[in-house]
């Protein structure tokens, strides 16, 4: 067993291809560790993005976990955009989606559904993983308008790689198609297949 282990069980990309850089970052080269991962996506993911790198590594599995023993061949790495490595393969699912069709949260007082609708919003980006999307159609598309109270949040979102989609015949409906200052204004085709594809779509 290797002096330095990276675990990773039990948490989902791009974490795990975090955590394999920043041990890449601190080994010397021509040393070895080990990673621990015990989800198939994110270690074919780990290991695309160590084979693109040219280092050196070997793959075992024992029940449900997968061990990398990864040797640091490369001082600097050619392609460090860890995040980008993160997609699913194929026939699997891709993470978890939010699903916006109310401006509003629940069925109570408007003004309580507003403030509970923003403090989910605001509140997405502290979760862990972050979820793959974020689909608004119906009254959900107001959310995404200049001046939105949740503008910022879906802005930050939209930084860390979270797709956001806006249903443009609802922002036709509603008339704020030019407001829209967040996501890509899509079509059902697409707000279907990105619902579809994931492993988990919540209702708020």
């Amino acid at each position: 067993m290797k002096d330095i282990t990276v675990d990773a069980r039990g948490v989902l990309c791009p974490k795990p291809l975090i955590m394999t850089k920043k041990q890449l970052s601190k080994t010397a080269k021509d040393t070895s560790f080990l990673v621990l991962i015990d989800n198939e996506t994110s270690k074919e993911n780990v290991e695309r993005f160590l084979s693109d790198n040219q280092i050196r590594f070997q793959t075992s599995v024992d029940d449900t976990v997968y061990t990398i023993e990864v040797t640091k061949t490369e001082s600097e790495l050619s392609h460090p955009a860890a995040e980008e490595y993160c997609r699913p393969a194929t026939g699997s699912k891709a993470g978890y989606a939010f699903c916006f069709t109310s401006d509003k949260m629940g069925e109570g007082p408007e003004e309580l559904g507003k403030i509970l609708i923003q403090g989910c919003i605001n509140t997405i980006k502290e979760l862990s993983p972050t979820p793959a999307a974020l689909v608004f159609y119906n009254g959900g598309v107001k959310m995404a308008v200049e001046g939105s109270p949740v503008l910022a949040s879906l802005e930050e979102l939209e930084k860390e790689k979270v797709k956001i989609l806006v249903c443009g015949t609802c922002a036709d409906f509603f008339q704020v198609k030019e407001r829209i200052k967040v996501g890509n204004i899509s079509n059902m085709y697409d707000i279907l297949t990105t619902l579809a594809q994931a492993g988990h779509v919540i209702y708020p």
